[in-house]
């Protein structure tokens, strides 16, 4: 025996406003009894999110994050916890984390919430202004979310985040100010403090804003970053990464997503000359994230480059 198309019919509508997450007792409103549910389970059409949630979406890749948190989150722990840390940081969009490993972060001062295996419960408690809400799920606001992964994060990874979180606007430039009122009394925030002001919201990716890191602390900080260069000819301008424009030396951040594809290789290289032929004796370096492990690397030929000792 099958579910019906029907009850189907009415998972999926009751679904389709929650991040197709359901409870249990939403899928028995809608007619699915629990043999239907194990047989979804054992079909694999419908993941188990937490006890008493589940998945009914049709993802080859799986529950999103947002489904996973609302299952957890909405559904399971009512209003005493909201989405905190990394996570609230990804479903936020910010880029320059460090690898996400699955694990759930919540905030909450309730001790009826316990961490457990893919679940992270920071017992905190938030203060009204800084939480809200993002398409109906609970969390920290940028700022705290941003202030909260200050504490917790290496500088490098710190300051890749700040960059993200800034040039893609989710942090504004008001909001950035009050970084070190939420850090304020906080273990670690004279630490966190010191790494405020080295965010630039004109970094495009954290390869980029660990590049900028090393010339930074190697005496070499770039005056200028997203150096315009205009092409009349073509009617558009080329943008160098990082830039020395009074010495003309320049260097480019190559991530392995955008400038790792045959045609992507082809494209740099034709940008390249064309760059050598709008700025005449134009020394362009390129790196990769391998480099920013060495940071020789990178500063080596740089200071070769700008002719300093």
């Amino acid at each position: 025996m099958t579910i019906s198309s029907e009850v189907l019919r009415n998972v999926r509508a009751l679904a389709a406003s929650q991040d197709l997450v359901l409870t249990t007792a939403q899928l028995r409103e809608v007619g699915a009894e629990r043999a239907d549910v194990r047989r979804m389970i054992r079909a694999g059409q419908w993941v188990p999110l937490t006890r008493g949630s589940y998945w009914v979406g049709r993802d080859a890749r799986g529950p999103s994050l947002r489904a996973r948190v609302r299952g957890l989150l909405l559904l399971t722990c009512g209003s005493q916890a909201m989405a905190a840390g990394p996570t609230a940081a990804r479903l936020l969009g910010i880029q320059g984390l460090p690898p996400d490993d699955g694990t759930l972060h919540l905030a909450t001062p309730h001790d009826t919430i316990r961490s457990r295996q893919g679940v992270h419960i920071h017992r905190t408690l938030v203060p009204d202004h800084a939480h809200t809400t993002l398409r109906g799920i609970p969390l920290t606001t940028p700022a705290r979310t941003c202030a909260d992964l200050l504490l917790q994060l290496p500088r490098a990874e710190a300051v890749s985040m700040l960059d993200s979180a800034l040039h893609q606007g989710v942090l504004t430039s008001a909001a950035h100010l009050t970084l070190p009122t939420h850090l304020s009394g906080r273990p670690g925030a004279c630490q966190a403090r010191a790494w405020v002001p080295l965010a630039d919201a004109r970094a495009e990716s954290p390869l980029e804003t660990r590049i900028r890191l090393i010339c930074l602390d190697g005496g070499l900080p770039p005056p200028v970053l997203q150096w315009p260069i205009p092409d009349p000819e073509r009617g558009r301008t080329l943008r160098i990464d990082l830039g020395w424009p009074a010495q003309r030396v320049g260097i480019e951040a190559d991530g392995q997503g955008p400038h790792g594809t045959p045609q992507a290789l082809y494209e740099d290289r034709f940008r390249q000359n064309r760059l050598a032929t709008l700025v005449p004796g134009l020394t362009l370096l390129r790196f990769t994230w391998s480099d920013t492990y060495r940071p020789d690397n990178i500063l080596i030929p740089l200071r070769q480059a700008l002719q300093r000792p």
